[in-house]
């Protein structure tokens, strides 16, 4: 094949990174941004932690209003009731506090206040302005980076996503002063989706030496800080360099494409309310297994990256980390079922991400192989 590709540059304007980034840099953005009622969306535990009081009092002007009423995986109604406040309340633009459940809500937010279509066919809507969005992540799963949103539909369990450049949050300020209240279970599993997220970006179909490159520095940071820093809240120094690492991989992500964890992950968490960095732990050994004929020389050099030897030495390495993260390695350890596989695998097959995959996903036995090891 030739060497020819794209690189897809990031919808957003920036990053600002570092400790006390929030009080040094959120009202210039937020004057920048021209927002006079800010309405500001988070969880209750941000709240509880005291964490929203510092970010609201860092605006630089009053909201016009809070929703903390996110949910994990981002259920529509969710949405709708958030959205619903936001209206009423005058917002002239959007502030997200918290993980990517927060973020993807935020998004959600912005697009049906473009208009009054509903989450059901949002194509009207997708090439609508949309208010700013700046974001302020406490974890590192890294949504505040992506122009994707993940709702999921309560019902049928299915997580949906909706793409479009003008999704993407303007800005995200990562100040580790905020994830001083993240649980560290949170913290690194939230780290070992970037690590997953970035192993599959060196492996996609579409990867490219930027990419590669990028991915490749992401991964050294987060093998020298993801579980000093998870032990240690105070390590701000390493939360910083982590969540760095977040954001070099996830804003190569739009041109690039991951595979069967990313695919998996979404419909393990829409489904059965596993959440992603949980499954994307749980599931990466067996994936990166099921790859390995298809994807040789982009494993073993990931493996080098991380210092071991070959596919199966990244695969040790993989469920040695885990170990030392004290995370589950076995589905049947986050209550999933084994009569629950079959029907997530037919998700699996519907999802994007797995066109990138280095290997062909063609059926449901194909995803079903990787669930039952994991299982």
């Amino acid at each position: 094949m030739t060497f020819s590709g794209r690189v897809v540059h990031p919808a957003g304007d920036g990053v600002v990174y570092g400790t006390g980034s929030v009080e040094r840099h959120l009202a210039g953005l937020v004057e920048r941004s021209a927002m006079r009622r800010p309405f500001v969306v988070t969880t209750g535990s941000v709240v509880r932690a005291g964490l929203l009081d510092e970010v609201v009092g860092a605006l630089g002007v009053a909201p016009a209003g809070v929703f903390a009423g996110s949910r994990e995986h981002t259920p529509a109604p969710t949405v709708v009731e958030a959205a619903e406040l936001a209206r009423a309340s005058g917002a002239d633009g959007l502030v997200s506090v918290g993980g990517s459940s927060v973020v993807d809500l935020t998004k959600g937010v912005a697009l049906l206040l473009s208009g009054d279509v509903s989450l059901g066919d949002p194509r009207p809507l997708m090439d609508r302005p949309k208010l700013v969005h700046l974001a302020v992540p406490t974890t590192l799963s890294g949504a505040e980076f992506t122009s994707a949103a993940g709702i999921t539909d309560p019902t049928s369990g299915h997580k949906r996503a909706y793409v479009h450049p003008s999704l993407a949050p303007r800005w995200v300020v990562l100040d580790p002063l905020l994830t001083r209240a993240t649980p560290p279970q949170l913290w690194a599993a939230t780290g070992m989706k970037v690590l997953a997220d970035a192993i599959e970006m060196r492996a996609s179909t579409r990867a490219s030496p930027l990419s590669d490159a990028v991915a490749g520095q992401a991964l050294v940071l987060l093998g020298e800080h993801l579980v000093a820093s998870t032990l240690d809240d105070a390590d701000l120094d390493g939360r910083a360099r982590c969540q760095f690492a977040s954001a070099m991989v996830l804003l190569q992500l739009v041109g690039v494409g991951l595979g069967l964890v990313a695919a998996l992950r979404h419909q393990l968490g829409g489904a059965l309310g596993v959440a992603h960095g949980v499954a994307s732990t749980i599931v990466l050994p067996h994936v990166v297994r099921w790859n390995a004929a298809a994807a040789p020389d982009a494993l073993e050099a990931t493996a080098a990256v991380l210092g071991a030897g070959g596919v199966e030495g990244l695969i040790g390495r993989l469920e040695a980390l885990t170990d030392e993260l004290g995370l589950p390695r076995r589905l049947a350890d986050v209550g999933v079922r084994r009569a629950d596989l079959a029907d997530v695998a037919r998700h699996v097959l519907a999802d994007v991400a797995v066109r990138t995959n280095p290997r062909r996903v063609d059926d449901v036995d194909d995803v079903l192989a990787v669930l039952d090891a994991a299982f």
